[in-house]
């Protein structure tokens, strides 16, 4: 996809428009066409797909950041709009890895390691192994296989399958392996150990995630201490002959055994930036409490195809979408600005593991206790009059937004994935854990999710207008001093 002359043309003229945020039909119509703009500028080829790090991230970036000062935005860290990082990465297929159990080197055809997120300039693993038979924990169906384990620390060791069918479509849910991987992560387990004889994960649609993420490269915070930045850790996908048992002989519990990892990589390094700017409130009383408008700006970058075959993931729902919908609200606030202060924050580094927010997380622009609400924009662009309000920690927040959507002309439904828990896998993850209520606009996976035909010509522009009216107005809400929504944590919430 190509950004043609008319769509230059389009975004130098509307780079210099500002928003009136009035209802009128020709103000709707200017804000179409500013986010129109946004998003093909945003997911233009020019840029790459704004893998991250990457030289179209950094434009990205700029781009972003002098939209942000002509809207009269402020730099959030002092003098600068940008919070850089350091990024290491290297590739799995040139990386020498080898894994033991109890000193038994294994061969590498009975194992494949996704090791998500870790550096390894951590070192070695060397964990006690804990069997957990399939590792499900499904609040709704009374099923926990954790319960009486003490997995902190070890490598837990599950079964493929569940006590029920799973649903062969899906790649997410507690029956399938990253949803397994992710109850084991948040009780603290460093490391997940998959038993599968033909060493698949057990549908379709979810092998052909692991194998897009096995051969990936590897992407992590170069920081000591950070860790892990998601709510994944490593993944070993393992023949059960490997681990000398059968799996259907095991009890749960202490297996007596332990597991080494050791990796040697050449690792490269780069850097990439979050993207912050202020608005400062203006009562005494409540410029110190912040709302915060949050959006990745980042996608999956381009990768070497045959010939003929288009090598660049734009990204334009993924999330060039929330970005212009971020940028749009922030224009609006700047315009006016309300009792509390704002902090616009475009994230980088989500599609590799929430880095950007991980790192914002360790090193706070705004204190996160000093936060009133977090509204997120993650892909918003393929509405067809309803968005999901994924709001897991802050339920009265659902339905403020649902009463706003309302009056805006779209429909907000709850999360229709719950059992996904995509709260550990976006940017709202690093404010939920630190007690902050948050929603996550959201209309949906489909097709063209993380392909490189998510373009910016199948964007519903009006249908998103829609949904940014609807995050400004409630933005403007608790700009104004709404009361801060309750912070709920569920049972199955856990940080690790």
């Amino acid at each position: 996809m190509s950004l043609s002359q008319w769509h230059v043309c389009t975004a130098c003229a509307l780079v210099l428009a500002t928003c009136s945020g009035s209802a009128s039909e020709a103000a709707k119509t200017e804000a179409v066409r500013r986010l129109q703009a946004d998003v093909y500028f945003l997911a233009s080829d020019a840029l790459e797909g704004r893998g991250t790090p990457s030289r179209g991230l950094d434009v990205a970036a700029l781009y972003l950041e002098t939209q942000l000062k002509i809207s009269g935005v402020e730099p959030a860290l002092r003098t600068s709009f940008r919070q850089t990082y350091k990024i290491g990465e290297y590739k799995p297929s040139e990386a020498a890895t080898t894994i033991k159990i109890d000193g038994k080197l294994l061969s590498a055809k009975d194992y494949v390691l996704i090791n998500i997120g870790r550096d390894p300039a951590q070192g070695p693993m060397d964990l006690e192994m804990v069997y957990a038979a399939n590792g499900v924990v499904a609040e709704e169906r009374n099923v926990n296989d954790y319960e009486g384990l003490d997995i902190r620390g070890k490598a837990v060791v599950v079964r493929k399958g569940a006590p029920w069918p799973p649903d062969p479509e899906q790649v997410f849910g507690p029956d399938r392996a990253m949803g397994k991987l992710m109850a084991a992560t948040v009780r603290g387990a460093p490391l997940l150990v998959y038993l599968s004889k033909d060493l698949d994960t057990g549908s379709e649609a979810e092998a052909g995630f692991f194998r897009e993420m096995k051969d990936a490269p590897v992407a992590f915070l170069r920081e000591p201490g950070l860790g892990v930045p998601s709510a994944l850790n490593p993944l070993l996908v393992l023949k059960p002959e490997a681990l000398g048992a059968d799996a259907r002989q095991l009890k749960k519990g202490p297996l007596g055994k332990k597991i080494q990892i050791s990796i040697e990589a050449r690792v490269n390094e780069g850097l990439a930036s979050n993207v912050l700017g202020k608005i400062p409130g203006r009562d005494p009383a409540l410029r110190e409490e912040w709302v915060v408008l949050s959006a990745h700006y980042d996608h999956l970058g381009s990768h070497s195809v045959p010939e003929g075959q288009d090598g660049i993931w734009n990204g334009a729902d993924d999330n060039a979408s929330g970005t212009a919908g971020v940028l749009e609200v922030a224009r609006r606030l700047a315009q006016n600005p309300g009792k509390r202060s704002v902090l616009v924050f475009f994230t980088s580094g989500e599609d590799r593991g929430i880095l950007g927010s991980a790192y914002y997380a360790a090193h706070p622009v705004v204190p996160m206790e000093k936060v009133a609400v977090q509204l997120n924009l993650d892909m918003i662009g393929r509405s067809q009059g309803k968005v999901e309000g994924i709001a897991a920690c802050a339920p009265n927040l659902f339905q403020q937004t649902a009463e706003v959507g309302k009056k805006r002309g779209v429909e907000v439904i709850p999360d229709q994935h719950p059992t996904w828990r995509v709260v550990y896998l976006t940017d709202v993850y690093h404010f939920a854990k630190n007690g902050v209520p948050g929603i996550e606009f959201f209309t949906g996976v489909h097709p063209d999710y993380h392909q490189p035909s998510d373009t910016a010509d199948k964007i519903r522009y009006e249908e998103m207008a829609c949904i940014v009216d609807t995050a400004a107005e409630l933005a403007r809400a608790y700009a104004d001093g709404r009361p801060k929504p309750a912070f709920i944590r569920p049972a199955w919430f856990l940080v690790p």
